[in-house]
C-alpha cells in the first residue's frame, strides 16, 4: 500500500468517525439529568397519614440529591430512611436507601424524564423497583413494587407538598 493510500485511508476513517459521533443522538450528562428532579425537591406530607410522616428532599447540587423520611403512628416515630440520589464514579445514578438500622441498598437509575423517575435493584429483597411520578406542582406518588414470599406487590403513597416551616 503506497503512502498515499495510506494517508487517504487514514483520512477516511476519520471522516466516518466524525460523521457517526455527529449523527449520534446527544445524551445528557449525569449531572444534568439530575436538574430533571428540581419537581422532588422540597416537603412532602404523605395523604392519609399522621401529621409528621413526611419525605424531604433537597434541590439537585453537586451531582446529587439527599432524602429524609419519617413515619409517624400515635405520636410516635415509628421509622426512619435516609436516602440519596447520586451519580457514582463511572457516572451512573443510583437511589440509594438507608433505612433505620439497615444496610444502605442502590437502586439503579432505568428510567427518568420530566414526570417519572424509576430505580432498580432485581437482587434486593423488597422492593426491587422505587418510581417516583410528578403529578403536578403539588402531588407526587411514590411506589414500591417487586416480588414477596406471597407473590407480587405495590404499593403507593400519594404525598402532597407541604411547607418546610
Amino acid at each position: 500500500m503506497t503512502d498515499v493510500m495510506k494517508a487517504s485511508a487514514a483520512w477516511t476513517i476519520m471522516l466516518v468517525a466524525a460523521c457517526t459521533l455527529a449523527m449520534a443522538p446527544a445524551v445528557a450528562a449525569p449531572q444534568n439529568s439530575l436538574t430533571r428532579l428540581h419537581w422532588l425537591s422540597g416537603c412532602w406530607q404523605s395523604d392519609g397519614a399522621e401529621r409528621g410522616t413526611v419525605e424531604i428532599w433537597s434541590k439537585p447540587a453537586g451531582g446529587s440529591l439527599l432524602g429524609l423520611s419519617r413515619t409517624v403512628r400515635e405520636g410516635q416515630m415509628t421509622a426512619h430512611e435516609y436516602m440519596r440520589i447520586a451519580i457514582d464514579a463511572d457516572g451512573v445514578v443510583h437511589y440509594i436507601a438507608e433505612p433505620a438500622g439497615q444496610p444502605a441498598t442502590a437502586f439503579r437509575l432505568d428510567h427518568l424524564d420530566d414526570r417519572e423517575v424509576v430505580f432498580d435493584n432485581p437482587e434486593h429483597d423488597f422492593p426491587q423497583r422505587i418510581t417516583y411520578m410528578n403529578e403536578g406542582v403539588r402531588q407526587v406518588i411514590a411506589v414500591l413494587e417487586g416480588a414477596t414470599s406471597v407473590g407480587e406487590k405495590r404499593i403507593e403513597i400519594p404525598m402532597t407538598r407541604i411547607s418546610c416551616q
